[in-house]
């Protein structure tokens, strides 16, 4: 796993990792934007620019290291290319944790090709908030924790109209990261914004306050607990998403994991720990761990981690977590 240490303003950010980006020759994907692409670009990084206009600077700055166009960079960065589901997020409040502490698992599932371009950020960006984020070649990222404790991370939705005009899931994570302390404040914002695709987050601090919100283009949707479990699937939980997604047939792996989670927290809460959490995302008989079931293309999950809120640590598997061990990287609590 690629490891990134940044620092700075947003430009600054931006001209640092660029750097790395040149060097290591991490563009290669980029493509120039169609017509039709570039005016939905356009319009997000209006959005952008409200909502989370540092993101922008940063790719300014990006562009620039690399000597590459700023809205060639953009195109690539805020626009969703991905339109199938993958990913599952828990949480679970520390009342029900041995070390009364909230514990937060992901498993980030995709491509096998991506699993060599999983990067580990840590940022500290200037009159914001350190954190350590997870992510591919751009400045957003997926997932990750800040320095007050607070997680985020998404499972995307096979949503069922066409991107619109707002924030996609990597341009909201690396914001909530960056400016966030607790679950209200993140979903005050999450609630706020305009957004581009269906994404379901899951937020939590390490008060053990967590949300799930369900978002789409037409409406969001928040739930929210301190005393026990939640977790962000493929699907829309919320009868009021109703409508919003394409159907995902029973033999989808997303109908084994809405049952799954419920049965792992109904069978350990109270006493759920680390290794209870590392279970369930690598476990193959009552777990989450993806190896592409179902599909053509090499696929499954590419990166797995859990943590202990407030604690800075986080425990990283690069790779499917049933076979590749969880290593420790710390980011030190406020």
């Amino acid at each position: 796993m690629l490891r990134v240490e940044i620092a700075g303003s947003y430009y600054e950010l931006g001209l640092e990792y660029g750097r790395i980006v040149s060097e290591n020759k991490l563009n290669w994907w980029w493509t120039e934007p169609p017509v039709a692409k570039l005016a939905l670009v356009k319009a997000c990084e209006s959005e952008i620019a409200i909502h989370a206009p540092g993101f922008l600077e940063e790719i300014r700055g990006l562009a620039d290291a690399c000597q590459s166009d700023y809205d060639l960079v953009l195109s690539n960065m805020t626009v969703t290319y991905w339109e199938q589901s993958a990913c599952n997020v828990v949480a679970v409040a520390g009342t029900q944790c041995r070390s009364g502490r909230t514990i937060f698992a992901r498993n980030h599932d995709f491509d096998d090709a991506d699993r060599q371009w999983v990067t580990c950020f840590n940022t500290s960006p200037k009159n914001a908030l350190r954190n350590i984020g997870f992510g591919f070649a751009d400045p957003g990222r997926y997932d990750g924790v800040n320095e007050a404790g607070l997680a985020i991370g998404g499972a995307a939705i096979w949503y069922r109209h066409k991107p619109q005009p707002g924030l996609r899931m990597n341009v909201v994570t690396r914001w909530v990261l960056d400016m966030f302390s607790d679950t209200p404040s993140a979903v005050d914002y999450l609630k706020r914004i305009p957004h581009h695709e269906g994404i379901s987050y899951l937020v939590a601090d390490k008060t053990g306050c967590i949300a799930r919100v369900e978002a789409a283009p037409e409406r969001v949707d928040v739930a929210m607990t301190r005393d026990g479990m939640l977790a962000a699937i493929n699907l829309y939980q919320s009868p009021e998403m109703g409508g919003l997604e394409h159907a995902l047939g029973e033999e989808n792996l997303v109908h084994r994991h809405k049952k799954r989670i419920p049965a792992w927290y109904e069978a350990h809460k109270g006493q759920i720990d680390l290794d209870a959490a590392k279970k369930l995302c690598s476990d193959h008989e009552i777990g989450l761990c993806d190896h592409g079931e179902g599909r053509a293309e090499p696929f499954g999950t590419i990166y797995s981690w859990v943590a202990e809120l407030g604690t800075g640590k986080i425990h990283v598997a690069h790779g499917r977590p049933c076979e590749n061990e969880y290593k420790i990287i710390e980011l030190e609590a406020s």
